[in-house]
């Protein structure tokens, strides 16, 4: 897969919330399983409108678990329950989740620590591919340079 360098940054909120769930449930499988049942995770989480998949329950999250067109993961599918939560808490504080990051001006350090502790089963490699596939211009780490140096940009 080549590098998408000109990553255009979400258009809003339900937009970022969808690349966060992404950049989860990619984690630890192979990308193109993930891309193949997209269609059905945008279904299955009511296209990504923030608003309700935070009010989803149990009972949501349990018939989530009997869907075989998304990845049945249970704490990820929670943890996007929790995440949808979080990105309601951070709209009515600063009114969207752009104007969030902006608080940390280019301190990457802080914004990737405050994206793992904030949101649920975002570590480290989560927190850094959920925030490039948003557009952010992180200073690449060692192997992340080994690998760009690799891929031509278009």
């Amino acid at each position: 897969m080549s590098p998408n360098w000109n990553v255009k940054p979400p258009k809003n909120d339900d937009e970022y919330f969808e690349r966060m769930t992404r950049s989860l449930f990619t984690a630890g499988l192979n990308w193109k399983v993930i891309e193949k049942k997209w269609p059905n995770f945008q279904k299955a989480f009511a296209g990504f409108s923030i608003s309700k998949v935070s009010r989803f329950s149990d009972k949501d999250v349990k018939k989530l678990m009997t869907d075989t067109g998304i990845v049945r993961n249970e704490k990820k599918i929670q943890a996007t329950v929790h995440n949808a939560g979080e990105f309601l808490k951070l709209e009515k504080d600063f009114g969207s989740f752009q104007k969030y990051l902006n608080t940390f001006g280019k301190d990457e350090d802080r914004m990737l620590e405050a994206v793992q502790e904030l949101f649920q089963h975002v570590g480290p490699s989560t927190a850094r591919t959920f925030l490039w596939a948003s557009g952010c211009e992180l200073t690449p780490t060692r192997e992340e340079k080994k690998w760009m140096s690799g891929h031509k940009k278009p």
